[in-house]
């Protein structure tokens, strides 16, 4: 059989806080034969600030990272330090915080604007067969006037490397630090500021055998993961396909989930799912934990086991195992990790986790 559809969708929506914006959306799907589709689309979306972004206080906190300018011999020239402010005679006799945490000034911004968001999808699904489907779906998404904080470690390093604009936001205060008492900090409220390009290919497989085996992977490679913390400042962007950083959250450039699963089709069924993510390298100097190849090493592996056993009709009973092989999280210093010495909620943190489920 064969089959076109469009898909058409408007929408204005009215704050009291922006304004007036429209969003909306075009969809294609067509059939172009049995075993084959296509689909693609385009959506302009916008995301209003919120009540927090607009109107949380400002005042000064910590964060967790390096100072580049700081210490006895720092790897910087004296020239680039003092674009951040450091005097020829505090250059060399900054204390670093021995904690690794140094002054900000986080807060909302009345003034804030909407992010705009283009999305663009384009993709194929093949039925191979009766028993099998594959789809590869390419996907960008590219947002403006991005609501966010300039994180405090961006305007320090690329101050350096010759952002005029981001200069502005570092404040040394004693000694030319950013850390002794409260004078000297790092400007990083929240404000629509610089863009963010995505894009990635997204890979689904299912698969059945008779009527007990089903196997399915679900699977993202990354393509672009870019932000541009000052849209007029090209040199500022950075790109997080497969790196992790003091600004980049961990992400591999491919990952997946697969299961497999084995169904009696009466009182017992048995699923086992692997979880992989792809390796990240380390972009950075300052922690040591991480090693001297500058890589948090092999790809990492999860494994996971569960077993579901039915009586009387509706009523079930599931045991299960996650992180089968007890795989313990790569080990990092405060500069990247969230918590724990590691990226906690990418990382598996638990261990060997047993767990059962009765349903009545």
């Amino acid at each position: 059989s064969q089959m076109m559809a469009l898909d058409l969708a408007y929408r204005y929506s009215d704050y009291n806080t922006t304004g007036g914006n429209s969003t909306y959306r075009v969809g294609l799907d067509w059939q172009v034969t049995d075993p084959f589709r296509m689909r693609a689309g385009y959506n302009r979306a916008v995301r209003a600030p919120s009540v927090a972004e607009l109107f949380s206080p400002q005042s000064l906190g910590l964060w967790t990272g390096v100072d580049p300018c700081a210490g006895a011999d720092p790897i910087p020239s004296a020239a680039d330090c003092a674009r951040t402010g450091v005097t020829a005679g505090q250059y060399g006799n900054i204390s670093a915080s021995p904690a690794g945490q140094y002054n900000a000034l986080y807060g909302g911004n009345p003034e804030l604007d909407v992010e705009k968001a283009n999305t663009w999808t384009a993709g194929i699904v093949i039925d191979a067969m009766d028993t099998m489907q594959i789809s590869v779906d390419w996907w960008q998404i590219k947002i403006d006037d991005t609501i966010a904080n300039v994180q405090a470690e961006t305007s320090l390093r690329e101050c350096i490397a010759g952002s005029d604009a981001l200069c502005e936001n570092i404040n040394r205060g004693l000694g030319g630090t950013l850390w002794l008492g409260t004078s000297g900090y790092v400007q990083s409220t929240v404000q629509n500021i610089g863009t963010q390009t995505w894009s990635g290919i997204d890979l689904a497989w299912a698969y059945s055998v008779g009527d007990n085996w089903n196997f399915d992977l679900i699977g993202t490679y990354t393509l672009k993961k870019e932000t541009t913390p000052l849209p007029d400042a090209p040199e500022t962007a950075y790109d997080c396909q497969g790196i992790i950083s003091p600004v980049c959250y961990p992400n591999p450039k491919w990952r997946h989930t697969a299961t497999a699963t084995y169904d009696s089709t009466s009182w017992w069924a048995i699923t086992a799912r692997w979880r992989y993510f792809g390796e990240v390298d380390y972009e950075d100097t300052a922690d040591q934990l991480v090693g001297e190849n500058g890589s948090l090493g092999r790809a990492t592996n999860y494994f996971d086991l569960n077993a579901v056993f039915r009586f009387m009709d509706v009523h079930d009973v599931v045991l299960g195992v996650n992180n089968v092989f007890d795989k313990a999280p790569p080990l990092m210093g405060g500069s990247i990790s969230t918590n724990g010495n590691t990226v906690v909620g990418f990382y598996d943190t638990l261990g060997r986790y047993l767990y059962a489920d009765l349903t009545l």
